[in-house]
């Protein structure tokens, strides 16, 4: 990790603590939706060989056959049926109550991968012309060039190079594996210039008009919230963001709101302020000024240099270098990260990975090279196939990592071990190890807080998660589950500041952030 001190301008950070206050919602969706729309988008649960189980994003199942000629796509590349695998995110037309089209996209072990084909995906730290140097997530930089043919999307439209910025989140693709030049670009997130940030309370919010006014407006300037006007009115529509306790609040809610103090990132729309994002303030407000020390994307929780812990979300209003950006466009110094991947080696204070993948904006990204990392005496380690904590000493001495090749790995049987890895920077915090490697193209992500948690006589510990959303990478958002969601802790490893905990040490209300296989949990982090 890098161990410059990047300085950090807080312009604005504005941070909601906590979420709304939901309740649970029993409902279950509706089943006969799709056959009235005729289409079906969700995570494929199941195969058969003319049958296949989808489950809807709310958690409604169904089982559909095909129809006799049915048009298979992955990638926007005709595809066969066998390329589609469980936990792949599809979306697909019905005639009747049978599928007849059905696309899906790669994933981080994809169905359908062009030949030659390669994919990148980080932040940009540099643009120089056409070289670009792409800050991976792994912390690792790579340099790569554009050209003349280079293909640059935005929101799916053809956009110029030029709206390219330093901070911007994107996807390269190259035509060839070892290729440096870029086919194509996608931009993904914002990376809007802010005319201003206002503060102020909401009067009236016209849905005729799509006009806000709000009154005792404040502007921020120079680290500071200063007078602006007594009153003002801003232009609105429904496509902007409106947020609250990290939740999102419909456009024809706003009204409710009157009364509330909200803040505004705006833009200049032709010489008209306009609004780009809406936060409305949930509980305080507290004003640092200091670098970001660490970031733990999974909790969302970043520390400052003052030593400061801030929660954030995707309702936080970020700006940075004058311009309205996502929250992974955050610079820090240090962060955490879970990995998994193959043990290559151990030794007495260092592993090599190989073959990993890293959970990346709430998707495992795969890497075909070698990562290191380190470990000391305070490393909490688990041995999943004996149901053991073993120490850092029989951590490297025992048969977790092997050889494959040697006489005596062949001799004995011995194959390297897999690891779930939680880690600060370069540094194991927690390993769980097993002898076996789990299909992650069948994990998700989900997030939510448990409304209950048993010590099932059957199958032991589980939760009940209430307010649940699992990641949709197709729609780039979290998708709200229309039931509570059961999850299964055994073989899980739960991971709490750091540190392995057991499932009885988990209590209701506890926020969790997870990796889970159906009604299996991988990892579980308390937020």
């Amino acid at each position: 990790m890098s161990k410059q001190h990047l300085k950090v301008i807080l312009l604005a950070f504005i941070l909601l603590f906590g979420f709304s206050n939901i309740l649970p919602n029993y409902s279950y969706g509706d089943p006969t939706g799709p056959y009235r729309n005729g289409f079906i988008e969700g995570f494929i649960k199941s195969k058969g060989e003319d049958k296949i189980e989808i489950e809807e994003y709310d958690g409604t199942v169904h089982i559909l056959s095909f129809a006799e000629k049915v048009f298979f796509v992955i990638d926007t590349i005709p595809a066969s049926y066998d390329a589609f695998k469980p936990g792949m995110e599809i979306y697909a037309t019905l005639a009747g109550r049978k599928i007849d089209y059905m696309e899906s996209y790669s994933t981080v072990f994809p169905g359908y991968i062009p030949e030659g084909g390669k994919v990148r995906n980080g932040i940009i730290k540099k643009i120089d012309r056409n070289e670009i140097i792409l800050r991976l997530p792994t912390g690792k930089e790579e340099t790569y060039f554009t050209s003349p043919i280079t293909i640059t999307l935005k929101n799916g439209k053809n956009v110029s190079l030029n709206t390219l910025y330093e901070g911007d989140h994107v996807k390269l693709f190259f035509d060839d594996i070892d290729s440096t030049t870029i086919s194509r670009i996608e931009i993904e997130g914002k990376s809007i210039m802010v005319k201003d940030l206002y503060r102020g309370v909401l009067a009236a919010a016209d849905t005729l008009e799509n006009v806000i006014t709000l009154t005792q407006v404040e502007v921020f300037r120079n680290g500071k919230w200063q007078y602006y006007s007594s009153a003002k009115s801003i232009p609105y529509s429904a496509q902007i963001p409106i947020y609250t306790g990290g939740e999102k609040v419909s456009y024809n809610h706003l009204r409710y709101y009157r009364g509330k103090t909200v803040y505004m990132a705006i833009k200049d729309f032709f010489g008209r302020d306009q609004i780009e994002k809406m936060v409305i303030k949930n509980q305080y407000e507290s004003t640092y000024s200091d670098k970001i020390k660490e970031i733990n994307w999974y909790s969302e929780v970043l520390e400052l240099q003052n030593h400061k812990n801030l929660t954030f979300n995707d309702g936080t209003i970020i700006i940075k270098n004058g311009r309205l950006v996502d929250k992974y466009a955050i610079n820090h110094i240090g962060q955490d990260y879970l990995y998994e991947g193959r043990l290559d080696e151990i030794v007495k204070d260092r592993i090599i990975l190989k073959d990993f993948c890293l959970l990346n904006r709430n998707e495992w990204e795969s890497f075909d090279e070698e990562k290191e990392l380190y470990y000391d005496n305070d490393i909490n380690i688990y041995d999943l196939e004996n149901d053991i904590y073993i120490t850092p000493e029989e951590f490297y001495t025992k048969d977790y990592a092997v050889d494959e090749n040697s006489d005596y790995a062949k001799e004995h049987g011995l194959k390297d071990w897999y690891a779930y890895i939680y880690a600060d920077g370069d540094r194991v915090s927690s390993i769980i190890l097993k002898k076996k490697r789990d299909s992650l193209l069948s994990q998700r992500v989900t997030n939510g807080t448990i409304e209950y948690i048993e010590n099932h006589s059957l199958v032991e510990w589980r939760i009940s998660l209430r307010d649940a959303k699992d990641w949709s990478s197709r729609k780039d958002a979290w998708m709200a589950k229309n039931a509570a969601v059961m999850v299964m802790l055994k073989d899980a490893m739960i991971v709490k500041e750091g540190k392995i905990i057991s499932p009885e040490q988990l209590k209701a209300g506890d926020r969790l952030y997870m990796v889970r296989d159906g009604s299996h949990a991988k990892v579980v982090i308390v937020k």
